[in-house]
């Protein structure tokens, strides 16, 4: 079983990993994947959308269905997003979720970008160096009822 916000793809021993990214491309080389939109470049390890290149993701193992999955909580500890994303300030002051596992929340309150990015927010994408992709939205978090906070 993966996280929200992540994509189950067939690892090379037929076992099921997780991609971290919702609606990924999962590789032919049973290892990696890509953002939705865009194609693995299994031969130079990389994701291609037209002249856009960007670093693929790497597949992580799956969890067995007997082990709960828990929610993050969030800094005011009364606000959850699923597991294997992150918690990041909207611009309301409230939580919100991006799908992706310790990323970095970008400080237009509105977007973030996977971890070893930067959020170029004039051009709305997240970059690595000469590499550029695009940035991810946040959701809003789950807030818990006043009798479930801890």
């Amino acid at each position: 079983m993966c996280p929200d916000g992540n994509t189950c793809c067939q690892l090379a021993s037929g076992q099921w990993g997780c991609c971290p990214l919702p609606n990924a491309v999962c590789c032919t080389d049973h290892e990696h994947c890509c953002p939705t939109g865009t194609t693995c470049d299994v031969k130079h390890g990389r994701c291609l959308n037209g002249d856009l290149t960007m670093p693929w993701f790497e597949k992580t193992a799956a969890t067995m269905m007997a082990s709960p999955v828990e929610d993050v909580v969030c800094p005011d500890k009364s606000s959850t997003c699923p597991d294997g994303s992150t918690c990041c300030q909207l611009a309301s002051g409230q939580w919100g979720c991006c799908p992706l596992p310790q990323a970095v929340c970008c400080n237009d309150h509105e977007h973030c970008c996977p971890t070893g990015t930067t959020c170029d927010v004039q051009h709305g994408r997240c970059l690595n160096g000469d590499l550029s992709m695009p940035w991810f939205k946040k959701t809003p978090a789950t807030v818990k009822a006043p009798t479930e906070v801890e």
